[in-house]
């Protein structure tokens, strides 16, 4: 080998060399980069945040408080059946009532019957036993309703009338898409400002203003007689603000603060879901519906009701599966409006489960679309 060719072959050894190295210096800082991003996404368990958790260990801290109003409505009690008033605050990590500790047991037989029987499926929870009460109803209650067999020889029972084929998923949702307006005016809309009033069962008034820029900016505040309540989403990140400090919004939380902004969870159905599959029918008040069941990316389940002649949403079900059962939640859509083409719902009535305010009504009174908003309202609010 001549010495212009040991030239070029120590030339090309060192490239590989530093090529080699660049590669491996690249895939650390990469590695470094995802376990960053893993801890900053990381969800806060409820033991993290809790003292004297036993039975829920594991559990999102976000699904603690429905977890717990689930229970209260399922028994029909209150906070205090279970949890003792110490110098007027409820001390939650104390242990000084049976009924705590029978609790425990019995979140314990829900979760190993769910795990043994149904798979890991919450198919069974407290609801399934106690019906809204304290104590559970082990056996019928009399008068037994009266059901008389045929007598022998009497003519069959005339079959079920047949019942139209359903639409597909797709088209339900097209329906949906052109009842509010059609592709066209909707990719038109790109910020939106909507003023209102809010109005809950609790008996507390007040009113809100949402601010938004799509697809996944928003902040929302409301103010009653309780206090004033900020919500901020920013892309991925999410805060809310109440007198008692800033909490950040993560997992489930996020995803549905941002299902509560219009231009996204009102304009962008099909954005929102991985699979779709229409059930049924059912009724709401004097509308026929068709229900489609549907997945979410954080694979939760929701269902929807369109009207089946306007195709206009009517009411959306959520479901969040928890250690104790599926924990429902449903807004209804009513009083559509059309604002530059687009149909947005006037009236939007949040049903949860909480016996403490049950119901949520708000009332829009002014939208705008497509007005300046200031970017600096989507920062983490200050504690």
């Amino acid at each position: 080998m001549n010495q212009s060719s040991v030239s070029i072959f120590r030339s090309v050894v060192l490239t590989l060399a530093m090529f080699a190295a660049l590669t491996v210096a690249l895939e650390n800082i990469n590695a470094q980069t995802s376990s960053k991003e893993k801890q900053t996404v990381a969800i806060p368990t409820v033991e993290q945040g809790n003292k004297n958790i036993r039975v829920l260990n594991g559990m999102p801290e976000s699904q603690l408080i429905p977890t717990m109003k689930f229970i209260t409505v399922s028994l029909g009690v209150a906070c205090t059946y279970c949890h003792v008033m110490k110098e007027g605050q409820m001390d939650t990590a104390a242990d000084d009532k049976e009924t705590k500790r029978i609790a425990r047991k019995m979140m314990k037989m829900v979760m190993q019957a769910n795990a043994k029987t149904f798979h890991g499926e919450p198919q069974i929870s407290c609801y399934t036993c106690h019906q809204g009460k304290a104590i559970p109803q082990g056996a019928p209650s009399f008068p037994v309703a009266l059901k008389l067999m045929p007598p022998p020889g009497a003519p069959p029972l005339p079959s079920p009338n047949a019942t139209p084929p359903l639409p597909t998923a797709d088209e339900v949702l097209d329906k949906y898409t052109n009842a509010i307006g059609g592709p066209a005016a909707i990719e038109k809309i790109k910020s939106a400002v909507i003023h209102g009033s809010v109005a809950n069962a609790s008996g507390s008034t007040g009113t809100f203003e949402a601010d938004q820029i799509a697809p996944d900016k928003g902040y929302d505040i409301m103010t009653t007689q309780r206090g004033t309540r900020v919500r901020v989403l920013n892309r991925q990140k999410g805060w809310e603000k109440t007198a008692f400090g800033v909490n950040e919004l993560a997992g489930q939380q996020l995803q549905d603060a941002k299902l509560s902004l219009a231009l996204y969870g009102n304009l962008n159905l099909k954005d929102q879901f991985t699979k779709f599959e229409v059930a049924g029918t059912d009724k709401i008040d004097n509308h026929d519906v068709y229900v489609v069941k549907t997945t979410r990316p954080d694979q939760k389940r929701e269902r929807l009701y369109f009207d089946s002649e306007s195709g206009l949403l009517l009411r959306r079900v959520t479901e969040m599966n928890s250690k104790v059962g599926v924990i429902p939640e449903a807004t209804d859509f009513d009083d559509y409006r059309e604002v530059e083409g687009v149909k947005l719902p006037g009236t939007i009535r949040l049903s949860a489960i909480d016996t403490q305010n049950p119901i949520s009504t708000r009332k829009i009174e002014k939208i705008e679309f497509n007005t300046s908003i200031d970017n600096s309202k989507f920062d983490k609010p200050q504690g």
